[in-house]
């Protein structure tokens, strides 16, 4: 019981608790089930405060619903219109960018089924319909078909990526697109911010974008994995490559194990016209 009691020490600290009743008045049942006091009945349907709800179906999608409402982990700018949720899991980052930026336009993507539909009754659910369109892909270095881990936690599956080696491995088959693909098939001549959360898939997926695709993404604010050491990369080898495409860095921050969360925005903006 101590070490629960110095968490909700911590959260009181933080202002959390109080956040998360202005986010829902299901705060006491979510609290509850953060810290396993309490078993929540899933699916269970999140009520907000602003309207609409947010379906959950586990407590891993409890805790990215404690991570995007009420520890508001990502960042937001009131000049955003044009959003790209990569990544989208079940949808609470569009849903909460949605609720703070009442115009902009969000392009959602999941790439693995199950999740998809979650994704799609949460955007529905919120009355998105008209301003956010659901894809059902992953973003990786090119456009195809990859393989996809099956694991139980919607939040943590990733494409495998043996793919990149050997042709694929297991998994459930998804779709896949490059950022610039993506970019041209829905015809986005800008983008005013792409967030990205594709566990381990941004190495390949940020490497393979040429300048030219870069110069029509404003900012870019995404987690970035630990990967095997075989497949070269460097978190400094990627902060040099996005510096060189024109942007520069706005904050980051790792945990012990090199996972991280950076934020990049362009020097130029608008960009100049052909």
């Amino acid at each position: 019981m101590s070490t629960i009691s110095t968490a909700l020490k911590a959260i009181r600290r933080s202002g959390e608790l109080v956040t998360a009743y202005q986010q829902t008045s299901a705060a006491p049942k979510l609290l509850a089930s953060y810290f396993k006091l309490k078993n929540l009945s899933f699916p269970f349907d999140i009520p907000l405060r602003s309207g609409g709800s947010l379906r959950v179906s586990a407590r891993g999608e409890v805790k990215v619903f404690w991570e995007v409402f009420v520890h508001q982990c990502y960042r937001v700018w009131p000049d955003c219109n044009t959003v790209i949720d990569a990544g989208a899991n079940i949808g609470a980052f569009s849903v909460w960018i949605s609720q703070l930026l009442p115009n902009a336009r969000i392009l959602a993507l999941e790439p693995h089924p199950d999740t998809f539909a979650k994704l799609q009754h949460n955007l529905n659910a919120n009355g998105l319909g008209n301003r956010a369109m659901a894809l059902q892909s992953a973003v990786a270095g090119q456009s195809g078909k990859r393989s996809m881990e099956a694991g139980p936690e919607s939040q943590r599956r990733s494409l495998i990526a043996v793919d990149l080696e050997a042709g694929g491995a297991g998994g459930v088959q998804v779709s896949s697109i490059s950022l610039t693909d993506l970019l041209d098939k829905y015809n986005l001549p800008h983008v005013d911010l792409l967030k990205m959360d594709i566990e381990g898939s941004e190495w390949e997926a940020l490497h393979s974008t040429p300048v030219s695709t870069f110069h029509r993404i404003r900012r870019l604010q995404f987690e970035y994995h630990e990967v095997p050491a075989r497949l070269g990369y460097s978190r400094d080898a990627l902060f040099e490559y996005l510096q060189s495409a024109g942007y520069k860095l706005l904050h980051y921050r790792e945990d012990e194990h090199k996972t991280g969360v950076a934020i990049f925005e362009q020097t130029s903006w608008p960009p100049e016209s052909n």
